[in-house]
Protein backbone atom coordinates (compact mmCIF):
# COMPACT_ATOMS: atom_id res chain seq x y z
CA UNK A 1 0.00 0.00 0.00
CA UNK A 2 2.83 2.34 0.91
CA UNK A 3 4.63 1.42 -2.31
CA UNK A 4 1.49 2.12 -4.36
CA UNK A 5 1.19 5.51 -2.66
CA UNK A 6 4.82 6.30 -3.34
CA UNK A 7 4.46 5.17 -6.93
CA UNK A 8 1.40 7.36 -7.40
CA UNK A 9 3.21 10.35 -5.96
CA UNK A 10 6.21 9.65 -8.13
CA UNK A 11 4.03 9.34 -11.22
CA UNK A 12 2.31 12.60 -10.44
CA UNK A 13 5.64 14.31 -9.92
CA UNK A 14 6.90 12.95 -13.22
CA UNK A 15 3.80 14.16 -15.04
CA UNK A 16 4.15 17.62 -13.48
CA UNK A 17 7.80 17.76 -14.46
CA UNK A 18 6.96 16.81 -18.05
CA UNK A 19 4.17 19.42 -18.13
CA UNK A 20 6.52 22.06 -16.76
CA UNK A 21 9.15 21.14 -19.34
CA UNK A 22 6.52 21.35 -22.10
CA UNK A 23 5.48 24.84 -20.91
CA UNK A 24 9.12 25.98 -20.85
CA UNK A 25 9.70 24.63 -24.36
CA UNK A 26 6.49 26.31 -25.60
CA UNK A 27 7.47 29.66 -24.07
CA UNK A 28 10.93 29.26 -25.58
CA UNK A 29 9.48 28.61 -29.02
CA UNK A 30 7.16 31.61 -28.68
CA UNK A 31 10.11 33.78 -27.64
CA UNK A 32 12.18 32.60 -30.61
CA UNK A 33 9.30 33.28 -33.00
CA UNK A 34 8.80 36.72 -31.47
CA UNK A 35 12.48 37.61 -31.75
CA UNK A 36 12.64 36.39 -35.37
CA UNK A 37 9.43 38.29 -36.22
CA UNK A 38 10.69 41.53 -34.70
CA UNK A 39 14.10 41.11 -36.36
CA UNK A 40 12.46 40.62 -39.77
CA UNK A 41 10.06 43.48 -38.99
CA UNK A 42 12.97 45.80 -38.15
CA UNK A 43 14.99 44.80 -41.24
CA UNK A 44 11.99 45.02 -43.58
CA UNK A 45 10.99 48.42 -42.22
CA UNK A 46 14.56 49.69 -42.48
CA UNK A 47 14.94 48.58 -46.12
CA UNK A 48 11.92 47.78 -48.28
CA UNK A 49 9.52 49.94 -46.27
CA UNK A 50 12.03 52.62 -45.30
CA UNK A 51 9.68 55.42 -46.39
CA UNK A 52 7.11 54.25 -43.84
CA UNK A 53 9.73 54.07 -41.14
CA UNK A 54 11.04 57.55 -41.89
CA UNK A 55 7.56 59.08 -41.72
CA UNK A 56 6.80 57.33 -38.43
CA UNK A 57 10.22 58.14 -36.99
CA UNK A 58 10.05 61.80 -38.02
CA UNK A 59 6.65 62.19 -36.41
CA UNK A 60 7.76 60.44 -33.23
CA UNK A 61 11.09 62.22 -32.77
CA UNK A 62 9.47 65.57 -33.53
CA UNK A 63 7.95 65.28 -30.06
CA UNK A 64 11.13 64.48 -28.17
CA UNK A 65 13.20 67.05 -30.07
CA UNK A 66 10.67 69.81 -29.38
CA UNK A 67 11.86 70.31 -25.80
CA UNK A 68 15.08 71.78 -24.48
CA UNK A 69 16.58 72.07 -21.01
CA UNK A 70 16.01 75.21 -18.99
CA UNK A 71 16.57 76.45 -15.41
CA UNK A 72 12.96 75.38 -14.73
CA UNK A 73 13.60 71.86 -16.08
CA UNK A 74 12.46 72.21 -19.70
CA UNK A 75 11.00 74.53 -22.31
CA UNK A 76 9.98 74.52 -25.96
CA UNK A 77 12.66 74.74 -28.62
CA UNK A 78 12.37 78.01 -30.58
CA UNK A 79 11.82 78.24 -34.35
CA UNK A 80 10.51 74.67 -34.61
CA UNK A 81 8.34 73.58 -37.53
CA UNK A 82 7.39 69.93 -37.67
CA UNK A 83 4.65 67.35 -37.95
CA UNK A 84 4.15 65.59 -34.65
CA UNK A 85 2.46 62.33 -33.67
CA UNK A 86 0.36 61.74 -30.60
CA UNK A 87 -1.04 58.24 -30.61
CA UNK A 88 -2.38 57.80 -34.12
CA UNK A 89 -2.97 61.54 -34.52
CA UNK A 90 -0.56 63.49 -36.70
CA UNK A 91 -0.72 67.27 -36.44
CA UNK A 92 1.32 70.39 -37.32
CA UNK A 93 3.39 71.98 -34.57
CA UNK A 94 5.35 75.26 -34.70
CA UNK A 95 7.05 77.60 -32.27
CA UNK A 96 8.11 81.22 -32.77
CA UNK A 97 11.56 82.58 -32.10
CA UNK A 98 10.62 83.18 -28.47
CA UNK A 99 9.88 79.48 -27.98
CA UNK A 100 6.08 79.84 -27.72
CA UNK A 101 3.73 77.61 -29.69
CA UNK A 102 2.37 79.56 -32.64
CA UNK A 103 -0.07 79.41 -35.52
CA UNK A 104 -2.87 81.39 -37.10
CA UNK A 105 -3.98 84.27 -34.83
CA UNK A 106 -0.90 83.90 -32.63
CA UNK A 107 0.78 87.25 -31.96
CA UNK A 108 4.11 88.30 -33.39
CA UNK A 109 6.32 91.36 -33.32
CA UNK A 110 3.60 93.61 -34.73
CA UNK A 111 1.23 92.65 -31.91
CA UNK A 112 3.63 93.36 -29.06
CA UNK A 113 2.04 96.80 -28.75
CA UNK A 114 -1.36 95.21 -28.04
CA UNK A 115 -2.53 94.39 -24.49
CA UNK A 116 -0.82 91.11 -23.70
CA UNK A 117 -2.61 88.06 -22.30
CA UNK A 118 -0.51 85.14 -21.07
CA UNK A 119 -1.95 81.60 -21.07
CA UNK A 120 0.07 79.22 -18.89
CA UNK A 121 -0.47 75.52 -18.24
CA UNK A 122 0.81 72.08 -19.11
CA UNK A 123 0.28 69.77 -22.12
CA UNK A 124 -3.44 70.63 -22.30
CA UNK A 125 -2.53 74.30 -22.71
CA UNK A 126 0.31 73.58 -25.13
CA UNK A 127 -2.32 71.74 -27.18
CA UNK A 128 -1.03 68.16 -27.34
CA UNK A 129 -2.69 66.19 -30.12
CA UNK A 130 -4.23 69.10 -31.99
CA UNK A 131 -3.29 71.95 -34.29
CA UNK A 132 -2.73 75.36 -32.71
CA UNK A 133 -5.82 76.73 -34.41
CA UNK A 134 -8.08 74.07 -32.85
CA UNK A 135 -6.58 74.19 -29.36
CA UNK A 136 -8.46 76.19 -26.74
CA UNK A 137 -5.63 78.72 -26.50
CA UNK A 138 -5.57 79.11 -30.29
CA UNK A 139 -9.32 79.68 -30.33
CA UNK A 140 -8.93 82.26 -27.55
CA UNK A 141 -6.15 83.94 -29.53
CA UNK A 142 -8.37 84.40 -32.57
CA UNK A 143 -11.13 85.94 -30.45
CA UNK A 144 -8.68 88.23 -28.67
CA UNK A 145 -7.01 89.31 -31.91
CA UNK A 146 -10.35 90.60 -33.17
CA UNK A 147 -10.42 92.78 -30.05
CA UNK A 148 -6.88 94.06 -30.59
CA UNK A 149 -5.41 91.87 -27.84
CA UNK A 150 -2.58 89.35 -28.03
CA UNK A 151 -2.77 85.90 -26.42
CA UNK A 152 0.68 84.39 -25.92
CA UNK A 153 0.73 80.64 -25.26
CA UNK A 154 3.29 79.89 -22.53
CA UNK A 155 1.98 76.35 -21.97
CA UNK A 156 4.41 73.42 -22.12
CA UNK A 157 3.85 69.72 -21.52
CA UNK A 158 4.51 68.55 -17.95
CA UNK A 159 4.57 72.04 -16.46
CA UNK A 160 3.11 72.68 -12.98
CA UNK A 161 2.77 75.70 -10.63
CA UNK A 162 6.39 75.52 -9.45
CA UNK A 163 7.32 76.25 -13.08
CA UNK A 164 4.40 78.50 -14.05
CA UNK A 165 5.52 81.68 -12.33
CA UNK A 166 9.12 81.15 -13.40
CA UNK A 167 8.06 80.76 -17.04
CA UNK A 168 5.90 83.90 -16.75
CA UNK A 169 8.87 85.95 -15.52
CA UNK A 170 11.00 84.53 -18.32
CA UNK A 171 8.30 85.40 -20.90
CA UNK A 172 8.30 89.01 -19.70
CA UNK A 173 12.07 89.05 -20.12
CA UNK A 174 11.93 87.55 -23.63
CA UNK A 175 9.11 89.73 -24.91
CA UNK A 176 10.02 92.93 -23.11
CA UNK A 177 6.36 93.45 -22.19
CA UNK A 178 4.20 92.74 -19.15
CA UNK A 179 0.79 91.06 -19.34
CA UNK A 180 -2.53 92.78 -18.74
CA UNK A 181 -3.95 89.39 -17.75
CA UNK A 182 -2.67 85.92 -16.94
CA UNK A 183 -4.85 82.84 -17.50
CA UNK A 184 -3.62 79.88 -15.44
CA UNK A 185 -5.08 76.56 -16.65
CA UNK A 186 -4.56 74.39 -13.58
CA UNK A 187 -4.40 70.69 -14.38
CA UNK A 188 -5.29 67.82 -12.04
CA UNK A 189 -1.77 66.44 -12.52
CA UNK A 190 -0.29 69.69 -11.24
CA UNK A 191 -0.98 68.56 -7.68
CA UNK A 192 1.06 65.38 -8.13
CA UNK A 193 3.81 67.28 -9.96
CA UNK A 194 4.23 69.89 -7.23
CA UNK A 195 4.05 67.26 -4.50
CA UNK A 196 6.22 64.51 -5.98
CA UNK A 197 7.85 65.28 -9.32
CA UNK A 198 9.50 68.71 -9.30
CA UNK A 199 11.93 69.91 -6.68
CA UNK A 200 13.64 73.25 -6.14
CA UNK A 201 17.41 72.90 -6.15
CA UNK A 202 19.85 74.87 -3.93
CA UNK A 203 20.89 76.96 -6.95
CA UNK A 204 17.27 78.02 -7.59
CA UNK A 205 16.68 75.72 -10.56
CA UNK A 206 13.83 73.21 -10.82
CA UNK A 207 14.45 69.55 -11.62
CA UNK A 208 12.18 66.56 -12.14
CA UNK A 209 12.77 63.39 -10.14
CA UNK A 210 10.64 61.00 -12.23
CA UNK A 211 11.74 59.07 -15.33
CA UNK A 212 9.25 59.02 -18.18
CA UNK A 213 9.28 56.06 -20.59
CA UNK A 214 8.04 58.07 -23.55
CA UNK A 215 11.31 57.71 -25.50
CA UNK A 216 11.13 53.90 -25.28
CA UNK A 217 7.57 53.92 -26.60
CA UNK A 218 8.51 56.20 -29.46
CA UNK A 219 11.46 53.94 -30.38
CA UNK A 220 9.16 50.90 -30.60
CA UNK A 221 6.50 52.77 -32.58
CA UNK A 222 9.08 54.31 -34.91
CA UNK A 223 11.07 51.15 -35.66
CA UNK A 224 8.62 48.22 -35.61
CA UNK A 225 5.56 47.98 -37.83
CA UNK A 226 4.19 45.29 -35.50
CA UNK A 227 3.99 47.70 -32.57
CA UNK A 228 2.71 50.52 -34.76
CA UNK A 229 -0.11 48.44 -36.30
CA UNK A 230 -1.13 46.88 -32.99
CA UNK A 231 -1.11 50.30 -31.33
CA UNK A 232 -3.18 51.87 -34.11
CA UNK A 233 -5.65 48.99 -33.94
CA UNK A 234 -6.00 49.42 -30.18
CA UNK A 235 -6.45 53.21 -30.41
CA UNK A 236 -9.12 52.76 -33.07
CA UNK A 237 -11.05 50.18 -31.04
CA UNK A 238 -13.65 50.60 -28.32
CA UNK A 239 -11.04 49.30 -25.86
CA UNK A 240 -9.09 52.55 -26.20
CA UNK A 241 -11.30 54.21 -23.60
CA UNK A 242 -9.65 51.98 -20.98
CA UNK A 243 -6.37 53.80 -21.52
CA UNK A 244 -8.00 57.09 -20.58
CA UNK A 245 -8.94 56.14 -17.02
CA UNK A 246 -7.44 54.70 -13.86
CA UNK A 247 -4.89 57.49 -13.42
CA UNK A 248 -3.77 58.29 -9.87
CA UNK A 249 -2.87 61.80 -11.07
CA UNK A 250 -6.61 62.41 -11.48
CA UNK A 251 -8.04 60.06 -8.86
CA UNK A 252 -6.50 61.85 -5.86
CA UNK A 253 -9.70 63.94 -5.67
CA UNK A 254 -11.83 60.84 -4.95
CA UNK A 255 -9.33 58.45 -3.35
CA UNK A 256 -8.80 59.15 0.39
CA UNK A 257 -5.51 57.23 0.42
CA UNK A 258 -4.03 59.31 -2.40
CA UNK A 259 -5.30 62.47 -0.77
CA UNK A 260 -3.65 61.51 2.52
CA UNK A 261 -0.43 60.37 0.82
CA UNK A 262 0.26 63.45 -1.27
CA UNK A 263 -2.94 65.22 -2.30
CA UNK A 264 -3.12 67.65 0.62
CA UNK A 265 0.59 68.34 0.41
CA UNK A 266 0.30 68.95 -3.32
CA UNK A 267 -2.61 71.37 -2.88
CA UNK A 268 -0.67 73.34 -0.29
CA UNK A 269 2.51 73.44 -2.36
CA UNK A 270 0.67 74.37 -5.55
CA UNK A 271 -1.18 77.12 -3.69
CA UNK A 272 2.07 78.65 -2.48
CA UNK A 273 3.49 78.56 -6.00
CA UNK A 274 0.36 80.14 -7.45
CA UNK A 275 0.63 82.86 -4.80
CA UNK A 276 3.83 83.87 -6.60
CA UNK A 277 1.75 84.63 -9.71
CA UNK A 278 -0.71 86.62 -7.62
CA UNK A 279 2.24 88.66 -6.31
CA UNK A 280 3.52 89.22 -9.86
CA UNK A 281 0.11 90.44 -10.97
CA UNK A 282 -0.09 92.85 -8.06
CA UNK A 283 3.33 94.18 -8.96
CA UNK A 284 2.43 94.52 -12.65
CA UNK A 285 -1.17 95.66 -12.07
CA UNK A 286 -2.57 92.77 -14.11
CA UNK A 287 -5.54 90.45 -13.60
CA UNK A 288 -5.24 86.73 -12.91
CA UNK A 289 -7.81 84.15 -13.99
CA UNK A 290 -7.66 80.55 -12.74
CA UNK A 291 -9.32 77.82 -14.85
CA UNK A 292 -9.82 74.17 -13.83
CA UNK A 293 -11.04 71.33 -16.05
CA UNK A 294 -11.61 67.55 -15.71
CA UNK A 295 -9.84 64.38 -16.85
CA UNK A 296 -11.74 61.30 -18.09
CA UNK A 297 -11.45 59.82 -14.57
CA UNK A 298 -13.37 62.82 -13.24
CA UNK A 299 -16.27 62.06 -15.56
CA UNK A 300 -16.28 58.32 -14.91
CA UNK A 301 -16.25 58.84 -11.13
CA UNK A 302 -18.93 61.57 -11.47
CA UNK A 303 -16.67 63.98 -9.60
CA UNK A 304 -18.54 67.08 -10.75
CA UNK A 305 -18.14 68.98 -7.46
CA UNK A 306 -14.51 68.00 -7.28
CA UNK A 307 -12.00 69.11 -4.67
CA UNK A 308 -10.20 70.58 -7.67
CA UNK A 309 -13.21 72.88 -8.07
CA UNK A 310 -14.13 73.67 -4.47
CA UNK A 311 -10.59 74.11 -3.17
CA UNK A 312 -9.43 76.41 -5.95
CA UNK A 313 -12.66 78.38 -6.03
CA UNK A 314 -12.13 79.23 -2.35
CA UNK A 315 -8.43 79.94 -2.96
CA UNK A 316 -9.27 82.32 -5.81
CA UNK A 317 -11.99 84.13 -3.86
CA UNK A 318 -9.60 84.83 -0.98
CA UNK A 319 -7.08 86.42 -3.35
CA UNK A 320 -9.41 88.37 -5.67
CA UNK A 321 -8.55 86.01 -8.55
CA UNK A 322 -11.20 85.34 -11.18
CA UNK A 323 -12.19 81.66 -11.17
CA UNK A 324 -13.66 79.62 -14.04
CA UNK A 325 -15.13 76.16 -13.41
CA UNK A 326 -14.39 74.16 -16.55
CA UNK A 327 -15.68 70.92 -15.00
CA UNK A 328 -19.43 71.55 -15.25
CA UNK A 329 -20.06 71.44 -19.04
CA UNK A 330 -18.27 68.10 -19.41
CA UNK A 331 -20.93 66.50 -17.20
CA UNK A 332 -23.90 67.41 -19.41
CA UNK A 333 -23.66 64.02 -21.16
CA UNK A 334 -23.30 60.45 -19.81
CA UNK A 335 -19.70 59.70 -18.90
CA UNK A 336 -18.97 57.06 -21.61
CA UNK A 337 -20.24 59.35 -24.38
CA UNK A 338 -18.45 62.39 -22.95
CA UNK A 339 -15.13 60.55 -22.68
CA UNK A 340 -15.36 59.33 -26.28
CA UNK A 341 -16.39 62.76 -27.54
CA UNK A 342 -14.16 65.13 -25.60
CA UNK A 343 -10.92 63.17 -25.19
CA UNK A 344 -8.44 61.51 -27.53
CA UNK A 345 -8.99 57.74 -27.65
CA UNK A 346 -6.81 55.93 -25.12
CA UNK A 347 -5.51 59.23 -23.75
CA UNK A 348 -6.38 61.91 -21.22
CA UNK A 349 -5.95 64.95 -23.49
CA UNK A 350 -8.75 66.84 -25.17
CA UNK A 351 -9.99 66.01 -28.64
CA UNK A 352 -10.89 68.91 -30.91
CA UNK A 353 -14.38 68.84 -29.38
CA UNK A 354 -12.94 68.95 -25.86
CA UNK A 355 -10.72 71.90 -26.72
CA UNK A 356 -13.68 73.77 -28.18
CA UNK A 357 -15.87 73.02 -25.16
CA UNK A 358 -13.31 74.46 -22.73
CA UNK A 359 -12.78 77.48 -24.99
CA UNK A 360 -16.52 78.13 -25.12
CA UNK A 361 -16.73 77.78 -21.33
CA UNK A 362 -14.00 80.37 -20.83
CA UNK A 363 -15.54 82.68 -23.41
CA UNK A 364 -18.93 82.59 -21.69
CA UNK A 365 -17.37 83.15 -18.28
CA UNK A 366 -15.57 86.33 -19.43
CA UNK A 367 -18.45 87.56 -21.55
CA UNK A 368 -16.32 87.23 -24.68
CA UNK A 369 -14.05 90.04 -23.45
CA UNK A 370 -10.53 88.79 -22.81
Amino acid sequence: MANDSAGGAGGLGSRLARAGLWVVRLLGQILVILVITLALDYILLATVLSDWKQRWKDAATAYTQAYVSSPYDHDLAPNADSTRAWGNIVYPWRTDHYGFRTGECAPGEAEKSWPAIFAIGDSFTEGIGTSYEKSFVGLMACDAARQGKAVWNLGVASYSPIIYFRKIREAVHRLGIKPAEIYVFLDLSDIDDDANVYHLQPDGTVKASVFHGYHIGQFLLGNFATFRLLYNAFISSSLATVGSVGKDRALWTVDPDLMASWGRRGLETAGKNLDEIVALCREWNCRMTLVVYPWPDSLVSRDRDSIQVTHWRAWAASRDVRFINGFAPFFDEPAPEAVRKYYIGGDIHFSEAGNRLLYETVKRAVGGDY
